[in-house]
């Protein structure tokens, strides 16, 4: 196998100009955001305080393996039993609050060794913290990455430079670098949108993007969505069930069924209408105008 490596010249100049003219920052590093992340890691509810004093403990007096095992197994078996669940139950919002997890305690490792070199936050507080969730950190990696492609059969055997020429890369204008100014680079998503794309990229897959306007499956899903909130009893199903369980209810399907039947009855005598010579009609075509003439101007 051969592996061929091309570097764009404007992509290499972009990386390293600002490092070339003068490096500066132009936003200062918050030396509170260690307190936030911390927070927000907090309020994830796989660990507790006795989870941290624990494996501190066993990392700092040297306990070996198994101590340190042993202090993480609390912690490893709410994270990996929340992500089994939530692969089973198909729940991407737990899946992204989980991966977003995993990726704040980095942002905190990092944030702190950086920090702590500027700022003696003389905490013994977040020194736990740091070893804890570093060592954490690392844990969750090597799991995660348990699935990944296994390339220790590879070899490199030989490597090969192609002279393509000479590229002069002018210096330009100075860039500033962006200090860190948030607490951790990931968001969680709204838990209402992302079941709502899933629905219309479901339905775009099942009959093509071709068949609809960008908008249309949305309205769809949408009018559905609304017309089976107004059931009292199948909200209540909702709350009391699992998402694969709900989902296997067969009043769940039926009002699926009910509500598109009702849609599409509502749909049709309104496009009646507009077909049609009504005496309403004008005031209805105003009343849209106007509509749209608002939102037309928030378009960008």
């Amino acid at each position: 196998m051969i592996v061929d490596f091309v570097n764009v010249p404007e992509a290499i100049q972009e990386d390293f100009e600002p490092y070339f003219t003068g490096a500066f920052l132009e936003t200062a590093t918050d030396p509170n955001l260690v307190h936030d992340i911390a927070t927000k890691l907090d309020t994830s509810g796989v660990y507790e305080t006795a989870d941290i004093d624990g494996v501190v403990d066993a990392w700092v007096k040297g306990k070996g393996n198994q101590a340190l095992d042993s202090a993480f197994a609390p912690t490893l078996t709410r994270f990996h039993t929340r992500q089994a669940n939530a692969v089973a139950a198909d729940d991407k919002t737990e899946l992204d609050a989980l991966a977003i997890f995993t990726k704040d305690l980095g942002s905190f490792v990092r944030v702190y060794d950086f920090m702590s070199q500027i700022v003696d936050y003389g905490s013994a507080d977040l020194e736990k913290r740091s070893i804890f969730y570093r060592l954490l950190s690392k844990r969750l990696h090597d799991r995660t990455d348990a699935d990944d492609i296994d390339l220790s059969s590879l070899s490199l055997v030989a490597v090969r430079q192609i002279d393509k020429g000479q590229t002069d890369l002018g210096l330009g204008e100075k860039v500033g670098l962006k200090g860190m100014t948030e607490a951790g680079s990931a968001e969680k998503k709204d838990p209402k949108m992302v079941a709502l794309q899933e629905v219309i990229e479901r339905l775009n897959d099942l009959f093509g993007t071709e068949e609809f306007t960008q908008s249309q499956p949305e309205s769809f899903v949408r009018a559905l969505i609304d017309r089976m909130l107004e059931n009292e009893g199948l909200v209540q199903q909702a709350r009391v069930n699992s998402i694969k369980q709900f989902a296997e209810s067969p009043d769940f399907d039926e009002a699926v069924v009910d509500a598109v039947a009702d849609n599409q009855t509502a749909h049709k005598v309104i496009a009646d209408y507009f077909w049609s010579d009504a005496p309403g009609r004008p005031t209805l075509i105003l009343a849209l105008a106007k509509a749209f003439h608002e939102l037309a101007a928030e378009v960008a």
